[in-house]
């Protein structure tokens, strides 16, 4: 059997991973991936070299204080992330490299 090609995949600077449930904040964790994607979008940060992944996950296996964020290389976990929490961790984290301190609830590693 032949080996097949692997997948290609656009380079990124950061992941962030945002549970969208649906058991710990079904009402608010979808608009907020949606916010998520509006606000890189607008800061430019969607494409080229300093892009920044996002990716909608079910669930992280903690069904409290969710909504939930995961910002990957650094694996910081973010916790009861509303809107106003979100443009923080935007403005500190993804674009300063400064993880939001009072948030956060989890480090891997």
């Amino acid at each position: 059997m032949e080996n097949p090609t692997p997948p290609v995949t656009v380079p990124y600077r950061k992941h962030v991973l945002v549970c969208t449930g649906p058991r710990c904040a079904p009402e608010t964790s979808p608009s907020l991936y949606a916010r998520l994607k509006a606000r890189l979008k607008e800061l430019g940060l969607s494409e080229g070299p300093e892009r920044i992944h996002r990716t909608q996950c079910q669930c992280f296996g903690v069904c409290q204080g969710g909504p939930i964020v995961c910002v990957y290389p650094e694996g910081v976990w973010y916790h009861h992330v509303t809107e106003e929490k979100l443009e923080r961790i935007i403005q500190e984290h993804l674009t300063q490299n400064c993880p939001v301190e009072e948030f956060i609830f989890h480090r891997n590693g």
